[in-house]
């Protein structure tokens, strides 16, 4: 697949190759770092939503390549998004300005119609209940350096809110590549949705202990039309000590964060938690991806 000058908008771009090529410089990113690749360049971050690890995982990695970075913490509030501005003219404003954006909102397809207004390339860093590619990346690096590379019959299981979590939705479309099983955990009402193919079940328990891979994920709240119905999902699924004394002792249980109660504190003392290093993955996989798609991935 080509990267340079690309707008990375949404998972089905990928295949196979270019995750591969992605997962290569980002390993290479972590042993050697970034040697000021990006110098002289700069991402904007825009974030009609809230964010913590991605927001500042994509500024970390742009600093850590020598690049600069303008950040748009709370557009809806602080941009001319309040005084009407639409999205292809912020995307024309701020592509004269910088290098390359980063963008999350809370509408699906927004990130695109940004995208169709700017002149540099444009990252989607989640788009409502669409796609979140960059966080489906990490996850995806984090198995792979896991397993060595050998994805080939492992059994995922993905678990929560599949209905609105846009994580589980771009996790399935790069996971397909590599020859991976999937089980779908989800109560009957937050199912993945038809078109994803794999075994559907409502009990954890029944099937954990089958699980090569435990892709937790929480209730999406901001994605119901009000607090009172997403409560009655609230708990539906806890990963607690009891439930991994059934998980494969080479199992890995993942997780994009933030959590609610969907995995119990005790769990991170567990060898098999990897949720808290997708933090430092995700450091190295966009700084391989901005390198890629800035053209200088050496």
């Amino acid at each position: 697949m080509k990267f340079q000058s690309q707008h990375i908008l949404d998972s089905k771009q990928f295949d196979r190759e270019g995750l591969l090529e992605v997962f290569k410089i980002a390993k290479e990113m972590e042993e050697k770092g970034g040697r000021k690749l990006a110098e002289g360049k700069i991402l904007a971050t825009l974030f009609y939503e809230p964010s913590t690890r991605t927001r500042f995982s994509f500024e970390t990695a742009m600093l850590r390549l020598g690049g600069g970075v303008v950040s748009g913490s709370d557009m809806v509030a602080n941009s001319s998004h309040k005084k009407g501005e639409s999205l292809e003219d912020t995307g024309r404003v701020v592509s004269r300005m910088a290098d390359m954006i980063a963008m999350r909102h809370p509408e699906a397809g927004s990130v695109e119609k940004l995208a169709s207004g700017s002149r540099v390339p444009v990252i989607n860093a989640g788009d409502g209940v669409h796609e979140h590619p960059t966080q489906a990346l990490l996850d995806v690096y984090t198995i792979w350096k896991e397993f060595d590379g050998k994805l080939e019959g492992l059994k995922v299981g993905m678990v929560g809110d599949l209905k609105n979590g846009r994580v589980p939705h771009s996790q399935y479309n790069l996971l397909k590549h590599f020859g991976v099983s999937f089980v779908f955990v989800a109560p009957e009402g937050l199912q993945m949705p038809e078109e994803y193919v794999g075994e559907r079940v409502e009990n954890l328990a029944e099937v954990i202990s089958e699980l090569d891979v435990i892709a937790m994920t929480r209730v999406q709240k901001e994605r119901f039309t009000s607090e009172a119905e997403a409560e009655k999902y609230a708990g539906a699924y806890v990963l607690d000590s009891e439930l991994m004394g059934k998980v494969k002792k080479s199992a890995i249980v993942i997780h994009p964060l933030p959590r609610v109660d969907e995995i119990a504190v005790e769990v991170d003392d567990d060898g098999r938690a990897r949720y808290f290093d997708q933090v430092e993955n995700g450091v190295a996989v966009r700084m391989a991806l901005i390198c890629l798609v800035l053209g200088f991935d050496e």
